[in-house]
């Protein structure tokens, strides 16, 4: 009876995966025989290039639930859901599915499961405050994640994370948000802030927010800022009039003021600046630019090289070769956005590996992208 009700939430799992541009979708079910409740440290996950064991380093997953998700985030979550059930039905099985999935040391396809499957050896888990959008994540629930006991592979700490901060009502609860983003910085195990001012129409030139530049200047950490459309925030959803506040959400010259004003701070571009509607928005010129003219500007390459974004591998061919013909492939940075669908962590890391290999990436270059220059920046030990 426990192995059926096991399969049944298993299944359940599976087979409600969300069509979600951001990720990529579930091709085909995995047998059920190939999910286990609980990825041990003795079992051998290793990812290869040119022959040899390379180290994986995933900076971008994203813990959660349903029932954090946004009012946005809720309705793009329902809209997307693949069976045609009324919300009283898609809801409770959502909430089954999240605590899964989303969960980091959930069953199954936990995102420790499925990090591990991927041959990750160490992962960053981030914090959210995009409460119209995709949710709060609180600071409080990352440092919980981080001191579970769990949190171990091969007796070593395996989730690291980036903390972020709310900037909501800014001008009143600016001393309140700075403070609980300072206490985050201070875990041992937060190597980061995340940003995500597209999903929260906050502009990326207004001086006002500088003041977090100067929290990372002074705790010597990094910021990751999301660049580039939102799947929740399409410039067609918006009027003429209001399309030139939007832009400074998302298009990364709108950040080269506080990229020049904090030399000392690491400013990494999340998804590369892809166009993730697809609406002719595409920042990766911009980015590019940035990371030419800044020492200090990194680029990630999440999200923008799944399956139905980049079926032929062409977009992440061109991000990878343009990288290595401007001499940046020491400011290249290997993230997935999971958790995606189940084995998504996984398939995700095939495909840029395998990019890597048709730009002809030598294996000190492909182990610098997957696992280096992360280690350098987040100063995370293998």
């Amino acid at each position: 009876m426990r192995k059926f009700a096991t399969s049944i939430a298993i299944s359940l799992a599976l087979f409600t995966q969300l069509n979600v541009e951001s990720h990529t979708p579930m091709e085909s079910v995995p047998e059920l025989r190939s999910f286990k409740q609980e990825i041990q440290d003795w079992e051998d996950h290793r990812s290869f290039y040119a022959d040899e064991t390379i180290d994986i380093v995933d900076m971008h997953l994203h813990p959660g639930s349903f029932d954090k998700l946004g009012p946005k985030g809720r309705e793009f979550v329902l809209n997307a859901f693949p069976l045609d059930l009324p919300d009283f039905l898609k809801i409770p099985l959502l909430r089954v599915l999240s605590s899964f999935q989303l969960n980091p040391y959930g069953a199954f396809i936990g995102i420790k499961n499925e990090c591990r499957k991927a041959s990750a050896n160490n992962c960053i888990l981030f914090a959210t405050y995009a409460p119209e959008t995709w949710g709060i994540e609180p600071n409080e629930d990352l440092l919980g994640y981080l001191d579970d006991n769990r949190n171990s592979f091969d007796g070593n700490t395996f989730f690291y994370g980036l903390a972020s901060i709310s900037v909501a009502n800014w001008d009143e609860n600016k001393a309140e948000s700075l403070a609980n983003l300072e206490t985050a910085l201070m875990h041992p195990k937060v190597v980061g802030i995340k940003l995500a001012f597209a999903h929260t129409l906050t502009p990326f030139n207004d001086p006002k927010y500088f003041e977090i530049y100067e929290v990372a200047k002074e705790h010597d950490k990094p910021i990751y800022h999301h660049v580039g459309t939102s799947p929740l925030r399409k410039v067609s959803d918006f009027e003429e009039d209001q399309r030139e506040d939007l832009y400074k959400t998302f298009d990364p010259m709108y950040l080269e003021d506080a990229i020049r004003s904090f030399p000392e701070v690491k400013f990494i571009m999340g998804h590369a600046g892809n166009d993730a509607n697809r609406e002719g928005y595409s920042k990766v010129d911009e980015v590019f630019y940035l990371a030419e003219n800044y020492s200090n500007v990194y680029i990630e390459i999440s999200a923008l090289g799944n399956e139905r974004s980049d079926p032929t591998g062409e977009l992440m061919d061109s991000i990878l070769m343009r990288a290595k013909e401007k001499g940046l492939v020491n400011r290249l940075i290997y993230g997935s956005d999971g958790p995606g669908s189940p084995g998504n962590t996984q398939t995700y890391k095939d495909r840029v590996l395998e990019s890597l290999e048709r730009v002809a990436y030598s294996y000190e270059e492909a182990q610098q992208v997957m696992a280096g220059n992360a280690r350098k920046i987040f100063k995370m030990e293998r």
